[in-house]
Protein backbone atom coordinates (compact mmCIF):
# COMPACT_ATOMS: atom_id res chain seq x y z
CA UNK A 1 0.00 0.00 0.00
CA UNK A 2 1.00 3.56 -0.55
CA UNK A 3 0.34 6.41 1.87
CA UNK A 4 -0.55 9.57 0.08
CA UNK A 5 -0.82 11.88 -1.51
CA UNK A 6 -1.12 13.92 1.64
CA UNK A 7 -1.32 17.70 1.85
CA UNK A 8 -2.58 20.27 4.31
CA UNK A 9 -3.30 23.84 3.26
CA UNK A 10 -0.64 26.23 4.58
CA UNK A 11 -3.12 28.08 6.81
CA UNK A 12 -3.86 24.81 8.63
CA UNK A 13 -0.36 23.38 8.90
CA UNK A 14 1.19 22.95 12.32
CA UNK A 15 -2.09 21.86 13.91
CA UNK A 16 -1.48 18.11 13.77
CA UNK A 17 -3.83 17.48 10.82
CA UNK A 18 -1.18 15.81 8.66
CA UNK A 19 0.06 13.78 11.60
CA UNK A 20 -3.48 12.63 12.39
CA UNK A 21 -4.17 11.65 8.79
CA UNK A 22 -0.87 9.75 8.54
CA UNK A 23 -1.38 7.92 11.82
CA UNK A 24 -4.99 7.01 10.99
CA UNK A 25 -4.05 5.72 7.55
CA UNK A 26 -1.16 3.67 8.86
CA UNK A 27 -3.21 2.23 11.73
CA UNK A 28 -5.92 1.15 9.31
CA UNK A 29 -3.43 -0.52 6.98
CA UNK A 30 -1.82 -2.31 9.89
CA UNK A 31 -5.23 -3.49 11.17
CA UNK A 32 -6.14 -4.84 7.74
CA UNK A 33 -2.92 -6.82 7.72
CA UNK A 34 -0.73 -5.14 5.14
CA UNK A 35 2.91 -6.01 5.88
CA UNK A 36 4.23 -2.58 4.92
CA UNK A 37 3.36 0.83 3.50
CA UNK A 38 5.42 3.00 1.17
CA UNK A 39 5.43 6.75 0.78
CA UNK A 40 6.97 9.15 -1.67
CA UNK A 41 7.42 12.23 0.45
CA UNK A 42 9.54 14.64 2.39
CA UNK A 43 12.43 12.80 4.06
CA UNK A 44 12.31 15.21 6.98
CA UNK A 45 8.67 14.49 7.78
CA UNK A 46 7.89 10.78 7.45
CA UNK A 47 10.66 9.19 9.57
CA UNK A 48 8.72 10.31 12.68
CA UNK A 49 6.15 7.65 11.72
CA UNK A 50 8.73 4.89 11.39
CA UNK A 51 9.60 5.31 7.71
CA UNK A 52 13.08 4.53 6.41
CA UNK A 53 14.48 4.54 2.87
CA UNK A 54 12.79 1.69 1.00
CA UNK A 55 16.11 0.80 -0.60
CA UNK A 56 17.11 -0.58 2.81
CA UNK A 57 14.68 -3.42 2.06
CA UNK A 58 15.54 -3.74 -1.63
CA UNK A 59 12.37 -1.90 -2.66
CA UNK A 60 12.49 0.86 -5.23
CA UNK A 61 9.95 3.23 -6.73
CA UNK A 62 8.65 2.66 -10.26
CA UNK A 63 8.91 6.39 -10.96
CA UNK A 64 12.22 7.47 -12.46
CA UNK A 65 14.54 9.99 -10.80
CA UNK A 66 13.06 9.64 -7.33
CA UNK A 67 15.70 10.49 -4.70
CA UNK A 68 16.48 7.48 -2.51
CA UNK A 69 15.73 9.40 0.68
CA UNK A 70 12.27 10.46 -0.59
CA UNK A 71 10.93 6.95 -1.26
CA UNK A 72 10.38 5.34 2.13
CA UNK A 73 8.87 2.26 3.70
CA UNK A 74 7.35 1.49 7.09
CA UNK A 75 7.36 -2.22 7.82
CA UNK A 76 4.59 -3.65 10.00
CA UNK A 77 5.53 -7.32 9.61
CA UNK A 78 9.27 -7.92 9.28
CA UNK A 79 8.78 -11.69 8.92
CA UNK A 80 6.85 -11.23 5.70
CA UNK A 81 9.49 -8.84 4.40
CA UNK A 82 12.36 -11.32 4.65
CA UNK A 83 13.81 -11.75 1.18
CA UNK A 84 11.32 -9.38 -0.44
CA UNK A 85 12.75 -7.14 -3.15
CA UNK A 86 11.28 -5.35 -6.09
CA UNK A 87 9.57 -2.34 -7.54
CA UNK A 88 6.63 -0.60 -5.91
CA UNK A 89 4.03 0.56 -8.43
CA UNK A 90 1.31 3.07 -7.67
CA UNK A 91 -2.14 2.85 -9.20
CA UNK A 92 -2.26 3.81 -12.90
CA UNK A 93 -3.96 7.12 -12.08
CA UNK A 94 -0.67 8.32 -10.61
CA UNK A 95 1.21 7.58 -13.85
CA UNK A 96 -0.59 10.34 -15.76
CA UNK A 97 1.51 13.42 -16.41
CA UNK A 98 0.18 16.73 -17.59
Amino acid sequence: MGLGPLAVLPDYQGQGIGMGLSQAGMLRMKQIGYPFVVVLGHPGYYPRFGFNPASTYGIRCAFENVPDEAFMICVFNSKVMQGVKGVAHYRPEFDVTS
